[in-house]
């Protein structure tokens, strides 16, 4: 794959993310339970050459593109009602 994106709550699942995506690719880790040292060392073990970002939880604007986002998926849209309403 292309990009994987890591939001697991649990420790341990940085292998997981790394080992699926293809050389060059990337590798977006937005937990806390994230360890770092874990990653590096265990993409350098396996011999995958990925980018890893870190995710801090902020992307500016993100209430409107939220907003923005729900006003027009009509699928996700459904998805939050039914969850949420």
């Amino acid at each position: 794959v292309d990009i994987a994106i890591n939001c697991l709550s649990i420790p341990n699942s940085e292998l997981s993310s790394i080992l699926p995506v293809r050389d060059e690719g990337i590798v977006y880790f937005f937990s806390m339970a994230t360890s770092f040292t874990k990653a590096a060392l265990g993409a350098e073990g396996v011999g995958k050459d990925v980018t890893m970002i870190i995710g801090n939880g902020y992307t500016k604007n993100h209430a409107e593109i939220t907003l923005d986002l729900l006003r027009n998926s009509n699928k996700l849209r459904a998805i939050f009602e039914e969850k949420y309403v």
